[in-house]
């Protein structure tokens, strides 16, 4: 057995596949700089999969593991690992970027310290190429920092993960970030990202008080009981009763019904966002969180969710559909990452322009059109008041710490922030 674990069968195709794919994206997140021996990639990825994993005896070692050996006994004994594996038992998608990340950094910590046999001082080789024998002290010390590194990118991927799939149960399986680990490493290291992510810790309490919305409809989908009189959906126990009883609540409404609804039919729901100049920080921060807390209601609602960001030009739109792929995901975040303040305004051109993207969609039921401004531009009414009319949409402006006369009168609904708060995002999310 050329691994350091007890139990894994090093020579399954499974298993070899796995230790392949943690090498192959090591190679990309490092540019290539950093390689890794199959047999290590293998041991870390089983040590933050499988429940208990356990060290083979020193003895029976490889000749040629002792490396491999040392990290993976101290990442065993460490308090900080049993931590992170709290987010990656059993769970193949996590497990493998994280193990990824942990080579990453534990392998570019032990390369600044030993060298490698090929190429010059401080060019890296594989792992199986140390210029020296690496010793136990900077074993530990390259363990304990990638430790503590993917305990916060760990924090943010389970995160992310619960964001992509709108903090529903029982659909983590359905959205897997595996394919695309490259991405999901450089979004759990953004700083942009961490901090949006630490400005949405409320919105998993909030998230249970959303119900998706539904109309009454006698041959629709069950939902509970209540009491009337329409026979067709009498409950069958109620005809356990004598007759006279039965015709007495017929007579008072008072039969007891199975309650049924069928959902409503949305149009997607859109978000413009302003990035003009005077949005810069807090504020672009605040509205940014506020947009992906929209995106979890939009999952609730099963809607497609549609964001632009604008200043004088409205800029790429990106779209999320109803059963999210991970690409859509990831390209939404990719992008509210990488979006800064700067620019003019120009509202009506970003107003007529997610009008288009709307009516373009063909779909059925009203359209949201979220607009999160702090913009005092003028408006012109009776193109927008036209273009929402063809789009079935209605406009719900957001401003940020300001006023706008002209999209008072225009908006279905129009809400003013005075504090960027919890509350008040709250506030237009529920609108």
């Amino acid at each position: 057995m050329p691994g350091v674990l007890k139990g894994v069968q090093y020579d399954d195709p499974l298993v070899r596949y796995r230790g392949e794919k943690v090498v192959s994206i090591l190679r990309r997140v490092s540019n290539g700089k950093v390689d890794a021996d199959p047999d290590l990639a293998i041991d870390t990825f089983y040590s933050l999969y499988l429940p208990h994993p356990i060290l083979k005896q020193v003895d029976e070692i490889p000749i040629g593991k002792e490396l491999n050996y040392a990290i993976m006994s101290e990442l065993l004994r460490s308090n900080d690992f049993k931590s992170v594996k709290l987010m990656t038992i059993a769970n193949s998608s996590i497990s493998t970027v994280l193990s990824v990340s942990l080579l990453h950094h534990v392998l570019t910590e032990l390369q600044s310290r030993g060298g490698s046999e090929e190429g010059g001082e401080g060019e890296w080789a594989s792992s199986k190429y140390l210029r020296r024998k690496v010793g136990k002290h900077e074993v530990e010390r390259a363990v304990r920092k990638a430790l503590e590194a993917i305990k916060d990118e760990g924090e943010v991927v389970k995160e992310l993960e619960k964001i992509a799939t709108g903090y529903k149960a029982g659909v983590g399986s359905v959205l897997s970030f595996e394919e695309f680990a490259e991405d999901v490493i450089n979004l759990a290291r953004n700083t942009d990202i961490k901090r949006l992510i630490e400005l949405l810790q409320w919105l998993p309490d909030w998230v249970p008080r959303l119900r998706r919305k539904v109309t009454r409809y006698p041959k629709g989908e069950l939902c509970g009981y209540e009491l009337g009189s329409d026979i067709e959906r009498l409950v069958p126990t109620e005809l356990s009763y004598p007759s006279i009883y039965i015709y007495t609540k017929l007579s008072d409404g008072k039969l007891l019904l199975y309650e049924k609804v069928l959902p409503q039919s949305f149009g997607p729901l859109y978000v413009l966002l302003d990035k003009s100049g005077s949005m810069e920080g807090e504020k672009i921060r605040w509205a940014k969180a506020t947009a992906l807390a929209l995106y979890v209601r939009a999952r609730k609602e099963s809607r497609p969710f549609y964001i632009r960001f604008f200043d004088s030009l409205p800029h790429e739109l990106i779209k999320v559909s109803i059963k999210v792929k991970p690409r859509e995901f990831l390209n939404l975040m990719e992008l509210i990452a990488k979006v800064k303040s700067g620019g003019g305004t120009d509202i009506t051109r970003a107003i007529v322009t997610a009008c288009e993207d709307i009516f373009e969609t063909r779909t059925k039921g009203v359209s949201d059109i979220i607009l999160i401004t702090d913009g005092e531009d003028r408006v012109s009414e009776a193109v927008i008041t036209r273009r929402l009319r063809a789009a079935n949409a209605r406009l719900i402006t957001v401003m940020v710490m300001g006023e706008n006369i002209d999209l008072r009168r225009l908006s279905d609904k129009y809400m003013r922030v005075v504090r960027l708060s919890t509350k008040e995002s709250l506030q237009v999310i529920e609108a």
